[in-house]
């Protein structure tokens, strides 16, 4: 039969197990409350980054559309020019035999002049515009497997 000095012995020790572990729960339920924490701020950059994909998308669908729109009346337009500037060259030429050669020959100074000294090319019509981007949140925080002591 054991004494009254073993049994507060195990109780002792039973006292110390238990201690442990509403520690090791302490440290476990904190380190599940910090990946939570980590978890809901990448949610909510998960969610700021799909509206700035939104955004972005939207910018390109909306270009897409204008410069469709744009290429449509520059090719009807440009089409139309040629048919009238080769009817123009034509009668200019056989009706002004001297001042076509002088237009050819200007052309061609011209051709030199823009080799050495290249014209200043058009500001583009579009401008890039950057979506607003939320600021990365970084890695997760570290935390330690939960240590579990088994006793047997």
């Amino acid at each position: 039969m054991p004494s009254v000095d073993d049994v507060y012995n195990q109780l002792l020790t039973v006292n110390n197990n238990l201690v442990t572990l509403h520690n090791d729960l302490v440290n476990l339920t904190n380190e599940l409350v910090t990946i939570g924490r980590y978890t809901n701020q990448a949610l909510y950059q998960n969610d700021q980054q799909n509206d700035t994909i939104i955004c972005i998308l939207e910018h390109i669908s909306q270009n897409t559309c204008s410069l469709l729109n744009q290429a449509a009346v520059q090719t009807a337009l440009q089409t139309e020019m040629e048919r009238d500037i080769d009817w123009l060259e034509g009668m200019f030429a056989a009706t002004h035999p001297g001042a076509a050669l002088e237009r050819e020959r200007l052309h061609r100074l011209e051709e030199k002049i823009e080799k050495c000294c290249p014209p200043t090319p058009p500001t583009p019509p579009c401008t890039f515009v950057k979506c607003p981007a939320p600021r990365p949140i970084g890695p997760p925080p570290p935390v330690g497997p939960p240590v579990i002591e088994t006793r047997g």
